[in-house]
C-alpha cells in the first residue's frame, strides 16, 4: 500500500511537471513572484556560504559538505536546506534549485522543481514549513555524529553544544580549544530573528488576493475532486 501511494505521487508530481514544465523557471503561483527577496551582493554572499556548507550553523553545513561528496540526503535534510535558503537566508529559490539539481544523484524534474518550490513556499497551497536546522540536528543527530563527521572543524564540541557553538561561553571556547569566527563562521543569521520575519511575511504573502486566485487556479487544474467535491 505504502509503495502504490508512493508510486501515484511520483507519477503525479511528474505529470504536473509535463504539463506546467515553466515551473523550472517560475513560481506555479506567480502571486510569488514579487515576494520580497534579497538582491545584489548580499544574494550572493549568503548563496556563495550556502553552497560551500559555511553558513556557521553546523547542520545546515554539515548536509551540504554531505550532499556534496554522497550526492544523497535524506527527503527532511533535503526540505531543510531548502527552508533554510529560502526561508532563513532570503534568497530567491530559482538561485538554488540548480545548484541541488547539480548535486542529487537522484534528480528527477518532475519531482524536484515542484518539491522545491513546495518547500520554499511559494505555491499558495501547501503547507508553509519553516524548518530550524538546530531543532532537527538536536532530534536528528542527539550526539552530534553526523555534524562532526562533515565538520571537523567542531569535532572537540561536545553534544548538544556543537549544534549551537554561537553559543559557546568564553571558558567552553578555551576548554575546547575553540575560537568562533577563525575555526569556524559565525551564524551568517539570527535564526530566531530570520524565523519570526520569514513567519509573518509568508502567512501574510498568501493572504493576498492574487494569490489566492492563483491558488484556486492550481487546485483546479492539478487536483481531480471526487463526487463529493471533495480532493
Amino acid at each position: 500500500m505504502a509503495l502504490s501511494v508512493r508510486l501515484h505521487w511520483h507519477c503525479h508530481f511528474i505529470q504536473k511537471f509535463e504539463s506546467q514544465s515553466e515551473m523550472e523557471f517560475y513560481p506555479v503561483n506567480s502571486g510569488y513572484e514579487l515576494l520580497p527577496r534579497v538582491t545584489g551582493e548580499l544574494t550572493e554572499q549568503r548563496l556563495e556560504a550556502w553552497q560551500q556548507g559555511k553558513t556557521g550553523i553546523p547542520m545546515v553545513d554539515a548536509c551540504m559538505r554531505s550532499l556534496q561528496h554522497t550526492g544523497y540526503l535524506n527527503f527532511r535534510m533535503r526540505a531543510m536546506l531548502v527552508s533554510f535558503l529560502c526561508h532563513h537566508l532570503e534568497v530567491d529559490w530559482r538561485y538554488g534549485v540548480q545548484h541541488l539539481a547539480r548535486l542529487f544523484l537522484d534528480f528527477e524534474p518532475g519531482l524536484h522543481f515542484a518539491q522545491f518550490q513546495m518547500q520554499a513556499g511559494v505555491t499558495g497551497i501547501n503547507t508553509i514549513r519553516i524548518y530550524s536546522p538546530v531543532k532537527q540536528g538536536e532530534e536528528k543527530d542527539a550526539d552530534g555524529s553526523f555534524v562532526k563527521t562533515w565538520v571537523p572543524e567542531l569535532t572537540n564540541i561536545p553534544a548538544p553544544l556543537v549544534h549551537t557553538p554561537w553559543q559557546l561561553s568564553p571558558m567552553e571556547c578555551l576548554m575546547y580549544n575553540f575560537e568562533l569566527g577563525k575555526d569556524y563562521p559565525q551564524p551568517i543569521v539570527d535564526l530566531k530573528h530570520s524565523y519570526a520575519q520569514a513567519q509573518e511575511l509568508l502567512w501574510s504573502w498568501r493572504e493576498k488576493p492574487e494569490v489566492k486566485r492563483q491558488a484556486y487556479r492550481l487546485l483546479k487544474r492539478h487536483v481531480r475532486l471526487s463526487a463529493s467535491g471533495k480532493a
